[in-house]
């Protein structure tokens, strides 16, 4: 019988032998060593005995490798993490340079993204100037985000003018198709997806619930921004008034000194109520317009649910934290390989009806219960 029995060299991650002086200095690489008979099966069996006082160097060799092996590891996993750029184009200045709102920023932890780590948000803000809007649109596309994302018509306008290819996500208060920036809801298209909660019957209903709560009603006071005028709010309010018997009276107001402005022309010309027409600047003017409409005894009605918080007595509009978290989606489906032109553009099918009960009771109304019955909120 015949057996070959091969040595490596113990000098770095082998045994430690009793004689390691013979072992190292005769199998300095490789060692075979012939074996016949009954000795060839007695070596094969048994374990070499090791020093007591020496450990094993195939211990350090282990410790070794793990010292050289992790930081690598470290360094590939930290190299095939790719962190996402989301360029937040906002109407108000920036907090912090990831800035976002709330519910879009809950809306990516819930999706398993972490700030800093899977995805960074560069805010940009018009500084509350519309012509900040385009300066601030430029910027993000300069720095390369892979998503535009806003909560504004307006705001994704400029960011289309300033792209036609890093991918638009937006809430949309108008049409994005008769804007040019979708071909269709179901299938935009472009470059441009999002929400819009934009629905021409929604004027009437605002016009409606406002008549029950003051069904004297003849005549309406609008206020209106002319910096959205390519959006459709100011005729669709005066066809639902003409349908409704009411007169239509609108004021231009393109910065929050003209609300002071038609408020006194309002007192001068025995005004009876007012309607708020969509637009980011006067949204950031709700209270402003609650006190000044307290002051006057004028009952107004609102689109955004915070205008009847801050105290008027009506508004009525859709939820607009859901829509801001619903734009998460959006950004995640592109973030996984989607294309924005692919993603349909949602719209909402639930919307809230604020009643200030307070402001109500300081103008001496008295609700019907009808109008009551409908609301889904009350301020008191």
């Amino acid at each position: 019988m015949m057996v070959r029995y091969q040595y490596k060299s113990p000098k770095y991650c082998g045994e430690t032998y009793p004689n390691d002086n013979e072992l190292e200095a005769g199998l300095v690489a490789k060692a075979s060593i012939e074996i016949s008979g009954p000795a060839a099966v007695t070596l094969l069996s048994e374990s070499p005995r090791r020093s007591p006082l020496r450990p094993k160097r195939r211990y350090q060799c282990f410790v070794l490798v793990l010292i050289l092996f992790f930081p690598l590891v470290a360094v590939a996993q930290s190299s095939t993490t790719q962190i996402h750029r989301v360029g937040y184009l906002g109407w108000s200045p920036c907090k912090t340079p990831s800035s976002s709102g709330p519910a879009f920023l809950r809306g990516l932890t819930d999706l398993g993204y972490k700030l800093g780590e899977t995805v960074m948000i560069e805010c940009r803000s018009a500084e509350k100037l519309t012509s900040g809007l385009d300066t601030a649109a430029a910027e993000l596309v300069e720095l390369q985000v892979d998503v535009i994302v806003s909560a504004s018509e307006p705001a994704a306008r400029a960011a289309y003018r300033a792209t036609k290819t890093i991918p638009i996500v937006s809430i949309y208060s108008g049409n994005p198709v008769a804007a040019g920036m979708a071909r269709s809801l179901a299938e935009p298209g472009g470059n441009a997806t999002g929400v819009s909660y934009y629905a021409t019957e929604l004027t009437g209903k605002r016009l409606d619930l406002l008549k029950k709560a003051v069904p004297e009603l003849t005549r309406v006071d609008v206020l209106s921004n002319p910096a959205v005028s390519y959006l459709p709010f100011e005729e669709d309010t005066k066809q639902a008034a003409d349908l409704l018997g009411i007169a239509v009276r609108v004021h231009h107001v393109g910065e929050p000194a003209d609300i002071n402005k038609a408020f006194t022309v309002m007192k001068a010309e025995n005004a009876q109520a007012v309607f708020v027409l969509p637009d980011m600047m006067l949204a950031g003017e709700g209270s402003r317009i609650a006190a000044l409409a307290l002051e006057q005894r004028l009952p107004t009605m609102a689109w955004g649910y915070w205008y009847a918080n801050q105290g008027c007595l009506l508004a009525y509009s859709t939820w607009y934290p859901d829509l801001t978290y619903r734009l998460a989606y959006y950004v995640d489906r592109i973030f996984k390989g989607a294309k924005p032109g692919d993603l349909p553009i949602e719209q909402p099918t639930n919307y809230v009806l604020s009643i200030n009960l307070k402001t109500a009771e300081t103008l001496g109304l008295k609700l019907p219960q009808t109008l009551l019955l409908q609301a889904d909120k009350f301020i008191e």
